[in-house]
């Protein structure tokens, strides 16, 4: 009887180490899955941009019924779509309750051309666009991901922190 109840307290004091490091695993994998797929939708995008050669491009817009660019906020879905079809390339449904993803410049269309290049104004001062994405952690755990205007997309590799190893100081 003593040997079964040591046990059940050494797994019992295992289980209690072992729970919030679980828990934090899976919220950096769902993280990082999330961050993955917006990544993902600007590489297909540039690719069809490049592959299709339309006059209007490809674009990556935030959508809120995976259909249409209905504007709204990122954190309600995106989409790819081609200006030579109204069907998407891609569609990626909202992020879960509490995550954020917000562009600094309000941004809610980023446009690729055939070239591969983002669409800019020429009588605007052209800015990349910069994806932050937050979950219930806060800043610390903040992903970054940026679009250069050569098309190129980066994603900063520590949580928190921009391309230039700077701290994110809001969501």
């Amino acid at each position: 009887m003593v040997e079964l109840l040591v046990t059940v307290m050494v797994i019992g004091i295992l289980l209690a180490l072992a729970l919030p490091a679980m828990r934090t695993f899976l919220q950096n994998d769902r993280q990082w899955t999330q961050e993955s797929s917006l990544v993902l939708a600007f590489n297909a995008a540039r690719s069809e941009a490049i592959k299709q050669d339309v006059a209007g491009g490809v674009q990556v817009c935030a959508s809120a019924d995976g259909a249409t660019c209905s504007g709204g906020n990122w954190a309600n879905g995106w989409i790819v779509l081609s200006s030579a079809s109204a069907t998407p390339i891609q569609s990626v449904g909202a992020l879960p309750t509490g995550t954020t993803l917000t562009e600094a410049n309000g941004n809610l269309t980023v446009t690729y051309l055939s070239t591969g290049m983002l669409n800019v104004p020429l009588l605007a001062a052209p800015v990349a666009p910069a994806f932050t994405m937050c979950d219930s952690r806060g800043v610390a755990q903040a992903r970054y991901a940026q679009v250069t205007l050569a098309g190129q997309v980066l994603s900063s590799n520590t949580p928190g922190q921009n391309l230039a190893s700077v701290n994110l100081t809001s969501c």
